[in-house]
């Protein structure tokens, strides 16, 4: 194993300070507030599929307050008896999900909605007016005012997309699960916190969490567009404070103490991209009933037997019930 973060030991007890704003929960709650207000508008389309059993369908509905999301909605032609439903979520601009993706839990008779990121798909523009110039990717847009924040629209979206799947109604609502692994496991866990029916969360390597820990320790990944921005655009990093408020809103660590649902997490102790002890920071926030795998030789991503461990979770703590 090649360490470089602190020891396993020290990343069990691993809790820093959250970086919450005085209005962290009421931010959120008025945009929940503001997006249950606001139509889905959700279209659905059955495409040819070529595996028997399974039925594979367009969908696009209304984002947060703009730009249309599309998702893939898998569909075991025989749902279970008050079947759960899965939301997943890809990661950074690399949504390679397809539907075999969803074979593990059609299988078992389990409809599963796959998210476009808005912006990060063809198929999911993103149409939202950013005040600031000169972003370096994704991370950067509207980073000056939270309201204005990239990922503040994706958090929304995909609590819409919960919604969406909801409105199916062809889940029991009392079993919705959401997953996703880097991007998506950040996604999953803000989803979490911020949808009251979420029943469970299953979040790989998760980014978005610990932001000042993350652009100090990581050494490939999207993080370097904040290294980037200070670098091009602000080289005296006269807007640190006000960069590091709007990210404190999207922290997945400040976010994980408002989680109420049963939620395993991964991280690889060799992960460069998204460091293993901002896993532990958001991991250690949640109050809720957890559990944490810990690969030691691998780093972002790649662990197999991980697969196996969150149908285990999932049998434990949804299809048992």
């Amino acid at each position: 194993m090649n360490l470089f973060d602190l020891p396993l030991q020290e990343l069990k007890n691993y809790k820093p300070e959250q970086t919450k704003q005085i209005d962290f929960n009421t931010f959120w709650d008025k945009r929940i507030q503001e997006s249950i207000n606001q139509p889905l508008n959700v279209k659905i389309t059955q495409k040819d599929y070529y595996v028997q059993g399974v039925e594979v369908y367009d969908v696009s509905f209304d984002g947060f307050r703009n730009s249309s999301i599309h998702a893939t909605y898998v569909k075991p032609q025989h749902l279970s008896a008050q079947a759960p439903g899965v939301v997943m979520f890809h990661g950074y601009n690399w949504n390679n999900l397809m539907p075999h993706h969803a074979f593990k839990y059609t299988i078992q008779g389990i409809p599963v909605l796959i998210v476009d990121v808005r912006g990060q798909d063809v198929f999911s523009p993103d149409h939202n007016h950013y005040i600031n110039g000169g972003p370096s990717g994704f991370m950067t847009k509207g980073i000056l005012e939270p309201d204005n924040y990239y990922y503040t629209y994706v958090y929304m979206d995909c609590y819409r997309a919960a919604d969406v799947m909801l409105s199916f109604h062809e889940i029991d609502e009392n079993k919705l699960i959401v997953e996703g692994g880097s991007q998506g496991g950040a996604i999953a866990l803000a989803t979490a916190s911020l949808h009251p029916k979420v029943n469970l969360a299953l979040s790989d390597i998760p980014y978005l969490c610990h932001f000042r820990r993350s652009v100090e320790l990581f050494s490939s990944g999207p993080y370097d567009e904040l290294s980037h921005y200070f670098k091009v655009h602000d080289q005296l990093h006269q807007t640190e404070d006000t960069i590091y408020k709007t990210l404190s809103y999207v922290d997945c660590m400040n976010l994980a103490s408002r989680i109420t649902c049963p939620t395993l997490v991964s991280v690889g102790l060799e992960d460069t991209v998204c460091p293993p002890s901002t896993g532990f920071a958001a991991f250690n926030y949640i109050n809720a009933p957890k559990e944490i795998r810990v690969y030691p030789e691998y780093g972002h991503g790649g662990f197999t037997a991980h697969e196996e461990e969150k149908l285990k979770f999932v049998a434990k703590h949804i299809l048992s019930k």
